[in-house]
Order: structure tokens, then C-alpha cells, then sequence
């Protein structure tokens, strides 16, 4: 059965890859020792003018230890680089995944909203704001019952005022009697009856 790519995979290949590199660190540290040591070795047979294969072995092997220390720091690089496009491999899985969902939920809206369903709702959305525009202007209309000339009113008011009469309020004073039979002037009475 062909096993397909999951995140946990991913995390055990990455988990794998920090290992395989802090391996490598070690390494390097060692060689990097072994290089130290070789030469000072070097140099202090130099001092004691030792014999010259003696220090042309203890070169050679200097060499051996910086080709080791570079094809080391060669196969960190190379991890790491792996580790990085491990790491985006992870992020493209994690978009593609969100496309699909995206790509889902696209198919989903269009079988129940389509671009003809969509119109013809906006289309009925039109017809019922220009109706009820209509009634709204219909109905903010003055009636024509209630629309009244200004001159034909002031003709109105001044034969009213002519047919009919009022009575006078005489100015002078009156007697008015009390509860309690006392008189007074029209000024001095209350305002009530």
C-alpha cells in the first residue's frame, strides 16, 4: 500500500533531520579539537626541529581534518537546507489544503446561488424599491382636498367677519354680588363665575 505524505511524516522527517545535524555539530567539534591540537603539535615540533616526514604526517593529517571539517560544515549547510524546504513543503500543504476548503465552499455557493438566481434577485430587489418608492411618493402627495387658496381663505375670513356679530364687553364698572353680599368692581372681581 503506497503511503502518502501526512504531517506527521513531515514532523518525523524533520525530527530525523535535527538529529542527523546536531550529530554533525559534534563532528565538527571534535575535528575542530583534533585540528587545534595538531597544530600546536605542529608547531611545537617545528620548535624541537623535529625530522621533516615526521611533520609532513602530522601536516597531512592536518589536511585530512580540514577536508572532514568542510565536507561537515558541507552536510550541516545541506541539512538545514532540507530542514527549510521541509519546513515551506509544510506551509504549501497547509495552502493547498485551505484552496481545496476554499474551492469547496465556492462549488457549494454556486450550486444554490447562481449567476441567474443571483440577477433575477437583485431584478426583484429593483421592481419592490421602485414600488415602493411609488407608494411612498403616492402617499407624501398633498390631496388636492387639502390644497386651499391662500385668497380664497382671506375672502372667507372677511365674510365671516361681516355676517357675524359680536357682542361688546361693556369697560365700565359693574356691581357683583359675593356669597357673603359684599359688592365689588368688575377690576376686583375673580376671574371665575
Amino acid at each position: 500500500m503506497k503511503k502518502g505524505y501526512t504531517a506527521s511524516t513531515s514532523v518525523e522527517c524533520l525530527r530525523q533531520l535535527q538529529h542527523v545535524e546536531s550529530l554533525l555539530e559534534e563532528m565538527l567539534k571534535k575535528y575542530q579539537r583534533q585540528h587545534d591540537e595538531l597544530q600546536s603539535d605542529i608547531i611545537t615540533s617545528l620548535k624541537k626541529k623535529e625530522d621533516k616526514q615526521t611533520l609532513l604526517h602530522k601536516l597531512r593529517r592536518k589536511k585530512i581534518v580540514l577536508h572532514y571539517m568542510e565536507a561537515t560544515r558541507n552536510k550541516i549547510a545541506n541539512i538545514v537546507s532540507k530542514q527549510y524546504a521541509l519546513e515551506n513543503l509544510n506551509i504549501t500543504k497547509l495552502q493547498l489544503s485551505a484552496i481545496k476548503e476554499t474551492v469547496k465552499v465556492f462549488k457549494v455557493f454556486n450550486k444554490t446561488h447562481s449567476y441567474e438566481k443571483i440577477d433575477s434577485l437583485k431584478d426583484q430587489l429593483d421592481n419592490l424599491t421602485e414600488q415602493f418608492m411609488e407608494v411612498d411618493t403616492i402617499l407624501n402627495e398633498e390631496s388636492p382636498l387639502l390644497n386651499f387658496d391662500d385668497s380664497e381663505l382671506e375672502q372667507e375670513l372677511v365674510t365671516l367677519n361681516e355676517t357675524v356679530e359680536f357682542p361688546t364687553i361693556p369697560m365700565h364698572d359693574i356691581e357683583l354680588n359675593k356669597d357673603d353680599h359684599t359688592t365689588a368692581t368688575l377690576h376686583e372681581a375673580p376671574l371665575y363665575v
